[in-house]
């Protein structure tokens, strides 16, 4: 817990710093150095050496990251292009564990993608606080999902994939999700429907994507993504609820919701 503690006491201002008072461009750079961190957490998952293949992949998810990032209007075209690419890899063995573990790789390519809508938030209208909203929010509500779970929590959320969730941890995480959400978009002049919005949305959609994340580690039989964060495990590990909420809270800045 104390490793946790000290953990975000040093990496919370740091994203403090690079919303409000960074250029949006080091932001967008430190998307990219997240994205490398946790797709070699995905590459590593498998516990297989570091070979070629590996190398492809992480090269091809360079340029997609690259290409979404500072390039948007390439983006399609991209994605049909590194595709193909997955396809052609295939080529290189027949076997159906080889073909399977290459579209493992490509789909974590596209799973730490969704970082990158991170930055498409903090660039919109009111981005900051959007931003920051969501994140108070969900900060919150992992932190209460996992102090009501350890109170309160008897019934379970999903067995086979994530033992120690609650049911009764992942209400509790939503409706205090929401309601930081709401406080937060009052601090930030932000309404109060625009807050409630975001902390209901990204609460909920959070816990799918801890649990999507849960769903690999399971599989490859790892409790962490990597050691790298003291306490908390690795970039993904981190980042589970933040990567599914990013995608939708932008869709509805995107769709006029927000």
């Amino acid at each position: 817990m104390i490793k946790r503690i000290i953990s975000a006491a040093v990496l919370i201002p740091i994203v403090v710093w690079l919303i409000f008072f960074a250029q949006p461009q080091l932001f967008a750079i430190s998307i990219l150095f997240v994205n490398f961190i946790a797709y070699m957490e995905w590459l590593n998952m498998d516990s297989k050496r570091f070979n070629v293949i590996k190398s492809i992949y992480f090269a091809m998810n360079a340029v997609f990251i690259f290409m979404i990032l500072f390039d948007m209007q390439l983006f399609v075209y991209t994605l049909f292009f590194l595709f193909i690419m997955n396809m052609v890899v295939g080529f290189y063995k027949t076997e159906k564990e080889s073909i399977l573990t290459n579209h493992y790789y490509f789909s974590g390519m596209i799973y730490v993608s969704l970082y990158a809508f991170l930055y498409f938030i903090l660039i919109a209208e009111s981005g900051k606080f959007i931003l920051m909203t969501m994140l108070i929010s969900i900060w919150a509500g992992d932190s209460f999902a996992y102090l009501c779970g350890r109170k309160i929590g008897k019934t379970k959320l999903s067995p086979k994939i994530s033992p120690k969730k609650t049911i009764e941890g992942a209400v509790c995480g939503i409706i205090f999700g929401v309601v930081f959400g709401v406080a937060s978009a009052y601090l930030f002049k932000l309404s109060l429907y625009e807050g409630f919005m975001i902390g209901f949305v990204s609460n909920i959609v959070g816990i799918l994507g801890d649990l999507a994340e849960s769903v690999i580690k399971r599989a490859f039989n790892k409790k962490d993504s990597s050691h790298i964060i003291p306490g908390h495990g690795g970039v993904m590990d981190r980042l589970d609820s933040l990567a599914f909420s990013a995608f939708f809270v932008y869709m509805m800045v995107l769709w006029k919701i927000l």
